[in-house]
C-alpha cells in the first residue's frame, strides 16, 4: 500500500504529523488517571482474548448514545478504517455501482470496489481548491 510507504518514511521523521488517522500515544498510567469507578473497575478485571466479533457491549452502546434512533444492537465496531473500508464497500458495492472515494486516501477505498466489479473514480484533493 503506498499510504503504509508513505508514513513508514515518515511518521517518525518529522516534528508534527499532520496527516496520521490516529492519536499521539498516551502512558497508560496517565490514561487510567482519567477513568471514573467503573472504567477503572472494567480495566482492572480486562482478561486479554477475544470479545463478540461486533465489539464489546459497553463500547457499543456508549456509541450508539451519539444517535438519536440507533440502539448498541445497529453498532459495529471495527479494529481500524481498512476493515470498515472493506467491509462496507463488499456490502454495497457490486457490478454496475459507481463510488466516488478521495485521493489520496487509504487504497481500500478504491480497490476494494473495484474488485467488487464497481466503477470507481478518484476525487483528487488538491490544496490549491482549498
Amino acid at each position: 500500500f503506498g499510504l503504509e510507504r508513505y508514513f513508514a518514511r515518515w511518521e517518525f521523521a518529522v516534528r508534527h504529523l499532520l496527516c496520521a488517522s490516529d492519536v499521539e500515544a498516551w502512558r497508560l498510567d496517565d490514561l487510567l488517571a482519567l477513568a471514573d469507578d467503573e472504567t477503572a473497575r472494567l480495566w482492572n478485571d480486562l482478561r486479554l482474548g477475544y470479545t463478540e466479533s461486533t465489539g464489546h457491549p459497553v463500547l457499543r452502546a456508549e456509541i450508539a448514545t451519539l444517535y438519536e434512533s440507533v440502539g448498541p444492537e445497529d453498532v459495529l465496531v471495527f479494529a481500524g478504517a481498512e476493515d470498515a473500508i472493506f467491509c462496507l464497500s463488499n456490502v454495497l458495492l457490486g457490478p454496475g455501482d459507481h463510488a466516488v472515494v478521495t485521493w489520496p486516501g487509504y487504497q481500500s477505498l478504491y480497490e476494494v470496489g473495484r474488485a467488487a466489479g464497481a466503477d470507481v473514480t478518484l476525487h483528487e484533493l488538491r490544496e490549491a481548491d482549498g
